[in-house]
Parts: C-alpha cells; sequence; structure tokens
C-alpha cells in the first residue's frame, strides 16, 4: 500500500514540477523590467501564476484522494468486501451496548462516501492502555488510535505513530484536518520536526481543580449553592478550605458513604502546573509568567495537594479499597457509593458530569482557567506505524475531522434510536430512554476527533461551540504552548523516573502515605536516578525552542 502511495505521490509530484517550469518561464520574462509599469504587471502575473500552482496543487490533491475512494469501491465491487479501518477508543465502563448497531450504520455511511468498513474497538478505560499497547506491538490491526492514557510521548519514542506528512499523506489525503485545527495546535503535536499525531477539538484551556459533588447530598446538608452563582454560570467559586468544610458536613450526615473518590490527577487537572512533556519531571509551576523548568516533587503546590488529600484519607473520606479498585470514578458516584469528585472544568461541563454520573451534580472551581501546553497532546489522535493503509486511515480520520455525520454517529448515535431533536435544534433522548439504559451514550464527546460539528445536548446552550472557543482564546495560556519535548536520548533515565513515580504516586495522591515521609524518599531515589539531569535536558530544550520561536 506504501509503494502504492508513493506511487501516486510521485505522480503527482511531476504535474507539479511541470506546473513549476511554466511558472518560472514566467518568472525569467520579469527578471529585468524596462519600465515601472512593465515590472508591476509582470509581478501580478507571477502572483496569478503562483495562485493558479497552489490551485492546480489542490485539485491535484483532491483528485488523488476522489481515486483512492474510486479504487476502493471497484475493488469491492468484484470481492464483497470492503477494506477496514481499526478505530480504537476507551469509555469509562466499556463497549456501550449499541456500539455493533452504530458501527453497522457508520459502515453503511463510509462504504458510500470513502469506500471503506469501520470497526469501533472500544476498551474501557482501565484497560485501554494496556491493551492498545499490547496490539500496537504484538501487530494486530488498529489503525486509529489516541494515546491519552498511553502518553504521547512514551508512545512516540515506541515507534507506534506514523508520521502524517510521510509521503506528504495529510496534505494529499486529510487537507481537511489541516483546514480545521490551528496551526499552532497541529505544530505541538511534532517531535524534532515530525508530525506523529494531531489533537481533538475541544476545550484546549481548563478550569483546574473542579469538584463535583452530588446535588442531593449538598441538599441532605442545607447547602446554599445557588446563590453563589454568578453571571449565569452553574458554578460556585471557592477554594479548596470551602471543599475540605463541605465534606466535613457530608461525613457527618453520611457517614456510611464515601466523600470523595481520589484519582491521580491532583496536579495536571487539579492546578495550573504544566507538565511539560506531557510528564512530571520538569514543570512550568507558573506556565503564563515563566519558563522556568522546575522540580514538582519540591514544590509547595505539590506538597500541599498531597496533604489536603491525606489528612481527608485521615478523616475518613476517602474508601480504603480506593488504591486497589479500577472502576472508572464516575461509574462509583453513579452508583451511590461515592458522592463527590475532581476534574478538570469548562464551558457547559455540568451536562457532561450529570451524564457521566447518572444524577446531578454542582460544580465547584477552586483554581483560575489557564490554557497548559500538554493541552495540545494529552489527548492525542494517531495513525499506527504498522497500518497496512495509511491512506484509507488518513481519509477515515479527515472524515472524522470534518463530517457532522459521521461526528454525530461517532458521538451520539444512531438518530431516532439514541437520540431525537427537538424543536429548537438541540437533541434528547427518545421516549423511554434515559442516561442508565440508553445503548450508546458514552459522554466521550471530548475525546472524540471533532465534537464541535456534532449536535448539542439539551441543557446546554446552541453556542455552547462559540463558548469554547472564548473559553479557549480568553484563558491565561502557558509560555511553552506547542513545545514538545524529545527524551529519547534520555529513555534510561525516563524509564527509571517512572518506575519510581509509580511505586509512590497512587498513595501519596490517594492520601495513604504522608508526604512528610512519601514525598522526600520518593525525591532521594529520582535525584539518584537522574531527575536533576532530565530537567536540565528539559530546560535547554525548552530554551531552543522558545529562542527559534521568538519566546520570551
Amino acid at each position: 500500500m506504501r509503494k502504492r502511495l508513493l506511487s501516486l505521490i510521485l505522480g503527482a509530484a511531476m504535474v507539479m514540477t511541470m506546473l513549476a517550469g511554466c511558472g518560472s518561464s514566467s518568472s525569467g520574462s520579469a527578471t529585468a523590467p524596462t519600465e515601472t509599469t512593465e515590472s508591476s504587471d509582470t509581478t501580478e502575473a507571477a502572483d496569478t501564476s503562483d495562485a493558479d500552482a497552489a490551485d492546480e496543487t489542490t485539485a491535484s490533491s483532491a483528485s488523488l484522494a476522489e481515486q483512492a475512494i474510486a479504487d476502493r469501491k471497484a475493488e469491492a465491487e468484484k470481492t464483497g468486501v470492503y477494506p477496514k479501518v481499526v478505530f480504537a477508543f476507551y469509555t469509562w465502563t466499556g463497549e456501550p451496548a449499541g456500539t455493533k448497531r452504530v458501527q453497522e450504520k457508520i459502515c453503511e455511511y463510509t462504504r458510500e462516501t470513502l469506500g471503506l468498513d469501520v470497526e469501533l474497538l472500544v476498551q474501557d478505560s482501565a484497560s485501554y492502555a494496556q491493551n492498545v499497547r499490547l496490539m500496537l506491538s504484538s501487530g494486530e490491526q488498529i489503525d486509529i488510535f489516541n494515546s491519552c492514557p498511553l502518553g504521547f510521548t512514551a508512545t512516540v519514542n515506541d515507534g507506534y505513530c506514523y508520521d502524517l506528512e510521510q509521503d506528504e499523506l495529510i496534505q494529499t489525503y486529510g487537507s481537511g484536518i489541516l483546514d480545521t485545527i490551528k496551526d499552532t495546535y497541529v505544530n505541538g503535536c511534532r517531535v524534532s520536526g515530525t508530525l506523529y499525531g494531531l489533537p481533538d477539538m475541544r476545550d484546549m484551556a481548563i478550569s483546574p481543580a473542579t469538584f463535583l459533588i452530588a446535588q442531593e447530598y449538598l441538599d441532605g446538608i442545607g447547602y446554599d449553592y445557588e446563590s453563589q452563582y454568578q453571571d449565569g454560570e452553574q458554578i460556585v467559586h471557592c477554594d479548596f478550605s470551602d471543599i475540605t468544610d463541605i465534606f466535613a458536613q457530608l461525613h457527618e450526615k453520611y457517614p456510611d458513604k464515601d466523600v470523595f473518590a481520589p484519582g491521580d490527577n491532583l496536579i495536571n487537572q487539579g492546578s495550573k502546573v504544566d507538565l511539560l512533556g506531557r510528564d512530571n519531571f520538569g514543570v512550568l509551576l507558573d506556565p503564563a509568567n515563566s519558563l522556568t523548568v522546575e522540580n514538582l516533587f519540591t514544590s509547595d503546590v505539590f506538597y500541599d495537594r498531597c496533604k489536603m488529600v491525606y489528612d481527608w484519607n485521615q478523616a475518613g473520606y476517602i474508601s480504603q479499597d480506593s488504591l486497589t479498585d479500577d472502576t472508572a470514578i464516575s461509574t462509583r458516584v453513579k452508583a451511590g457509593s461515592c458522592m463527590s469528585m475532581m476534574a478538570a472544568g469548562k464551558p457547559g461541563y455540568k451536562t457532561q458530569a450529570d451524564g457521566e454520573n447518572g444524577r446531578s451534580m454542582i460544580l465547584f472551581q477552586c483554581e483560575d482557567n489557564i490554557m497548559k501546553s500538554d493541552c495540545i497532546t494529552n489527548i492525542c489522535w494517531h495513525i499506527n506505524q504498522g497500518t497496512e493503509d495509511p491512506v484509507a486511515a488518513m481519509q477515515l480520520l479527515n472524515a472524522m475531522y470534518t463530517d457532522p455525520v459521521l461526528s454525530n454517529l461517532l458521538i451520539w448515535g444512531e438518530e431516532d434510536v439514541d437520540y431525537v431533536e427537538t424543536e429548537d435544534g438541540h437533541i434528547k433522548f427518545p421516549d423511554g430512554v434515559d442516561a442508565n439504559n440508553a445503548e450508546y451514550y458514552h459522554t466521550m464527546n471530548w475525546l472524540m476527533p471533532n465534537q464541535f460539528i456534532a449536535h448539542i445536548w439539551e441543557g446546554d446552550p446552541l453556542d455552547l461551540w462559540d463558548q469554547m472557543e472564548e473559553f479557549n482564546n480568553s484563558a491565561p495560556t502557558s509560555k511553552a504552548l506547542g513545545f514538545a519535548f524529545d527524551n529519547s536520548e534520555y529513555a534510561a533515565e525516563y524509564a527509571a523516573l517512572t518506575n519510581i513515580y509509580d511505586e509512590y504516586i497512587k498513595q501519596l495522591m490517594f492520601g495513604f502515605l504522608d508526604p512528610d515521609v512519601g514525598i522526600p524518599e520518593m525525591e532521594e531515589r529520582m535525584e539518584a536516578a537522574g531527575l536533576n539531569e532530565y530537567i536540565a535536558a528539559k530546560q535547554k530544550a525548552l530554551d531552543e525552542w522558545a529562542a527559534a520561536n521568538g519566546v520570551k
């Protein structure tokens, strides 16, 4: 397949060479103008020639893309079999009951529009990283996948990611993607100049440390949240001491329920700290104002977060099974065994939170909005380096970013079965269907390539995507936005640091290890494993990137 792709591109290159030859002839006649008017006219002619050449390039790419689709359809007419692209993603609870039905609807559509079949490979969040990594390493078919749980840097370093610009792949078969995503975001997925992935269309900024507490329990303690809403927002702005006070009241009122379901997101979603390169080994503590790479584990913010959760655990707010319970946090809240959790907020998050948790949730935000450098690569789509048909994979990915029909099928499922449209332009559940019995309601809209071209769920404003764009544009931005750290020369140090980190982090972030004891132990071992050298390398790379991009 790669040979066929190369031959198609070479054919296009020959066409462009001939076009360039024609253009150079015009340029040659303009090298010695005798009058100003002639020079102006010739310049305009050259500009027109350049524009025509650009148009020809676009037309040539479109022709190649159309031909690839036609070839697949012609082959399917002969064999009765369409080529298949495997698209892998995860949900909190695994494959929805209606997945195969929705998959067939997608295939009916993509056979006609792209000449291919699609297999939705859906995993639960707890096993996705391990299962996908095993498939990638063993050569099983998986064509498009998201590196969110695997880690962008680790996935690239392990050689799992196709160079999306190899043989002009994305320029020829994914130009719609490039028209959809900002150049800054696309370039943030480069490592040493190579484009290995693409961010999805979502909230790039975050509202850190957004606590979700089930409304019924707040009502039970008589907590007045509505009076604290501002500017029509359904969110309470507060600080961590307020959350601790609420937890104490909840624990007293409901002693048999866990107050808080902890996660390992205390820093990446619970603070403004920028995890450069999507790892914890060298961070920006003040990303909107500083390019100084610092040690997270000796910082006040890391200690304070760990100490806060440790105190909550000592007070009995956290389940003692948390370290071994792999059940998704929202699933525990939905089941009624736990009353609250923490995540990163955004416009429209209440509707998502209510759906994920199966009950009305009240949002409390404890940190100001921020756009971090890792916002680009923390949820990134890739084509597998081992895919047999990169053209088909890219054309499917392009459609997922640009085709509303396909985006709605991926996100919402089948119309009139999984959702219905309302008179005002929203969508909602059909009669008799709700979040608890829906066959395809995965609430992973933010994970899909482009939710911005999909329907808006009832309860969210119809201008939600405009609000999301404003949210992204108005948030203070990390100075390192677009920076990606190539740590391939420090793979051994990274592996050693990761092993130590994994040994301690859940105990610290879940409140089972006293930070006055655990943090110094972890820090000492990390320094011995090369933490300071790793941080210095990241600082050097960031300085070079900043100088090249004019960032001060």
